[in-house]
């Protein structure tokens, strides 16, 4: 079994909690006033039925719901460290959101050796008015999926979008692994 850390990061009320909880069946309140998160909150679970190189595998999933807050900005290094993958949540309808997601792509992906193939952006339509206008980033993010969202109608398809993700992620993971073993053979 693998063990994958993945950071979910974002702008302030994008939604990072909210997908975060649903995605690790998580039994606190997903209705409500708003609470911004403090620092990081990390929630644990397994996943199954992964799709790793062809084959059925699972993975203990560490999803770090981070806060939006830029106060938090100095404690990016060490929330960062080990982290396998990244999932990037905004809220289109709030223009702001657009360039604050391209500050944490430079500070969490560009200057770090992430991956872009390693990320993926969820576009958080709150409420009931999803109206599939499409998703407009910078060409930051030309390289990553960019996938439209909404809880109250499409639960079902996030969930099988992220664990698409997430079989990429572990892919690569095996992949990584198989390669250090043979070199470890080869060189004896």
């Amino acid at each position: 079994m693998y063990k994958v850390k993945i950071l979910v990061v974002g702008p302030s009320q994008s939604g990072k909690t909210l997908i975060s909880n649903f995605l690790s069946d998580a039994t606190e309140n997903m209705q409500g006033k708003y609470r911004p998160t403090v620092g990081v909150r990390i929630l644990e679970f397994e996943s199954s039925n992964l799709d790793i190189n062809k084959k059925s595998g699972r993975a203990e999933v560490e999803l770090w719901d981070t806060s939006g807050s830029g106060n938090y900005e100095s404690c990016w290094p060490a929330i960062q460290k080990d982290a396998h993958g990244i999932v990037f949540v905004f809220n289109p309808d709030n223009s702001a959101h657009v360039k604050q997601l391209d500050s944490l792509y430079q500070a969490l992906v560009q200057s770090t050796s992430m991956q872009d193939s390693n990320c993926v952006v969820f576009a958080h339509y709150l409420g009931s008015n999803k109206q599939n206008r499409g998703i407009k980033l910078s060409s930051s993010f030309s390289r990553i999926p960019q996938l439209e969202v909404n809880l109250e109608q499409e639960g079902s398809r996030l969930r099988s979008d992220f664990q698409n993700y997430l079989s990429a992620v572990v892919s690569g993971l095996s992949r990584t692994r198989e390669h250090e073993e043979n070199s470890i053979i080869t060189s004896r």
